[in-house]
């Protein structure tokens, strides 16, 4: 826009004319500047009203975590910033927040992830869990397998409809059970067969809450369902022409309400662990043997009163079967042979509420927590036992071989890697539920978890979130 300013004055040298001159006019680069002043200032008004915004905005997202950041004060715990979208899902694992872990990959979500099942092959991770909410890492609730290569990289997710209460590795990939979701209208569970790069080959229906898929050969898988307290079920799948088919199913009830353990398959039989007990009348440790399609036959080591016997972790071993049990308020060792007709009791000593095993390399071992006190035992074959005084207040849940057996369990709050002697690790993680561990290399560990945080690991989003760390020995 061009234009001139202009004014016009009367002079008193002509005083009878009235006449009125031009006093002054606008050259052309003075209006270019005019111009461009204006252009100036239009510019900085619109900056101010678009930076206005924006702080507005970011102040009402401002609660939301900086899921693609690591944490500003290096705590794990602390404000992390605001979300920086768009959000990566397949991305690398990131350093660890403690000199001991040296990577870290964490399944995100605003809600409460757990891991449910984790297995390493062909150097590929599985992690097996729920979310409860579709969002960050997830594009669905329920049940979800996410896919890890040997870095901790993300390769991908595939979800499953309804809440994953089992997994298991079958001939082909895996096989993941679910249950529809309880406060609606499906409670149709079903047993979905996936494969290593994560796709649904088939759909089975179950009849009930899955509790354990197992593989049974090559071409044979078997799934344990629960349906209700006192009733369980192995049903029996087999694969033909690369189809999965229903085959034959054992029914077991006998009044009495089921802790179930595990379920095995060896000499050509089933065998499932469990505790069998009444309300304050009955308590045993039972073993259901039985073929697929014919009956259970309970083979009991309890009763009641004085006989009564409290089974809290149950584990094969050389001559049959070993279970850490209460015995009169009092920490057991009892043990079956392979037909069930001879049972032993060992006492260790102790006071006794809980316990649990691992194994690893030909040795067991046990945690027995008793008024509040964790007391570890190690068990050998022969059922030679000695306290291991370097262990004790942990309770050990899992045991890895390396050139020395590492067992990984809790303390205090946290997560402790050790050998029982010179090595051992604490690590800062809250409320961790450890799913698997896995030797990654000659002096590393791989630690699959569920955990609420903790200076050790990066904050989760949520109430808890999956966490995929390796840890250095």
């Amino acid at each position: 826009m061009c234009f001139a300013l202009c004014y016009y004055t009367r002079t008193d040298k002509y005083p009878k004319q009235k006449l009125w001159v031009k006093a002054m006019r606008i050259t052309k680069k003075q209006v270019a500047v005019i111009t461009l002043l204006n252009l100036i200032i239009a510019a900085l008004i619109g900056t101010i009203f678009l930076l206005s915004h924006q702080k507005t905005t970011g102040q009402a997202q401002g609660d939301k975590p900086n899921i693609d950041a690591p944490d500003q004060n290096g705590d794990g715990n602390g404000d992390i910033g605001t979300v920086t979208p768009p959000h990566e899902k397949l991305r690398p694992a990131t350093d660890g927040l403690v000199k001991e872990i040296s990577r870290e990959t964490r399944l995100m979500g605003s809600g409460d992830e757990t891991v449910i099942f984790a297995h390493v092959v062909g150097g590929v991770t599985y992690v097996f869990g729920n979310a409860v909410v579709g969002d960050y890492d997830f594009d669905s609730s329920g049940g979800f397998v996410c896919r890890l290569d040997s870095s901790g990289k993300i390769l991908g997710f595939t979800y499953l409809s309804g809440k994953l209460t089992a997994a298991g590795v079958i001939e082909g990939g895996f096989g993941a059970a679910t249950v529809g979701n309880a406060e609606g209208a499906d409670k149709s569970c079903t047993l979905y067969c996936v494969d290593g790069d994560g796709n649904v080959t088939s759909q089975l229906g179950l009849d009930g809450e899955a509790i354990k898929v197992l593989s049974v050969g090559s071409k044979r898988m078997a799934v344990v369902t629960a349906l209700g307290k006192s009733t369980l079920k192995l049903t029996e799948y087999n694969l033909t022409g690369g189809v999965w088919a229903l085959g034959n199913s054992t029914r077991i009830s006998d009044g009495l309400s089921v802790d179930f353990f595990d379920c095995y398959y060896m000499r050509e039989q089933y065998i499932i662990s469990a505790r069998a007990y009444s309300e304050n009348k009955y308590d045993a440790t039972v073993f259901y043997t039985f073929k697929a399609g014919g009956d259970a036959t309970p083979h009991y080591n309890g009763g009641v009163d004085d006989a009564s016997i409290t089974p809290y972790a149950v584990q094969p071993y050389a001559d049959g079967f070993m279970a850490l049990c209460a015995y009169r308020g009092e920490a057991a060792i009892v043990t079956a042979d392979y037909s069930f007709t001879s049972f032993r009791r060992d006492m260790l000593g102790i006071e006794c509420d809980g316990a649990s095993l691992a194994y690893s390399n030909g040795v067991y071992y046990a945690s027995v927590t008793g008024g509040g006190v964790v007391t570890v035992f190690e068990i050998d074959n022969e059922l030679n036992h000695k306290k291991i005084s370097g262990a004790d207040g942990t309770e050990i849940k899992h045991a890895v071989k390396m050139d020395e057996t590492i067992f990984i369990g809790y303390s205090a709050q946290k997560v402790v890697v050790s050998d029982g002697g010179s090595t051992k690790i604490t690590l800062d993680i809250k409320n961790a539920d450890i799913a698997r561990a896995f030797k990654t290399g000659y002096n590393t560990i791989m630690l699959v978890l569920s955990a609420n945080g903790g200076s050790a690991v990066t904050k989760p989003t949520g109430e808890r979130d999956v966490y995929v760390a390796e840890v250095i020995l």
